[in-house]
């Protein structure tokens, strides 16, 4: 969902407006919610681009190798998923289970 952050050159409020898709954006005529002005800056602020995914199965056992080995746990869990074709980590909540040990025993 964009969103873009105005100043209003009136009242000087600055404020963010969100819009669902880029061509409501196009065709948006933007206000103040303050004083109802018109006459509006956009500001350029921080820009959140998605970074790719990283195809984990297509990776040399080297390249598997120094994944594990850095120490991330959240990559690491995401190359699992992907290599055992397992997407929603239920293998990873299997293990638990097995590894758990039983109040009875």
């Amino acid at each position: 969902m964009p969103q873009y952050d105005y100043r209003c050159k009136h009242c000087q409020r600055r404020f963010t407006l969100f819009y669902k898709t880029y061509a409501r954006y196009e065709v948006a005529r933007p206000r103040c919610p303050s004083c109802e002005s018109a006459q509006l800056s956009r500001l350029i602020t921080q820009v959140a681009i998605a970074k790719p995914n990283r195809n984990y199965a297509k990776m040399s056992s080297q390249e598997m190798l120094s994944v594990l080995e850095s120490g991330d746990p959240r990559q690491a869990n995401e190359m699992f998923q992907q290599v055992s074709g397992d997407p929603a980590g239920l293998a990873a909540e299997t293990d638990k289970k097995r590894t758990s040990s039983p109040k009875d025993a």
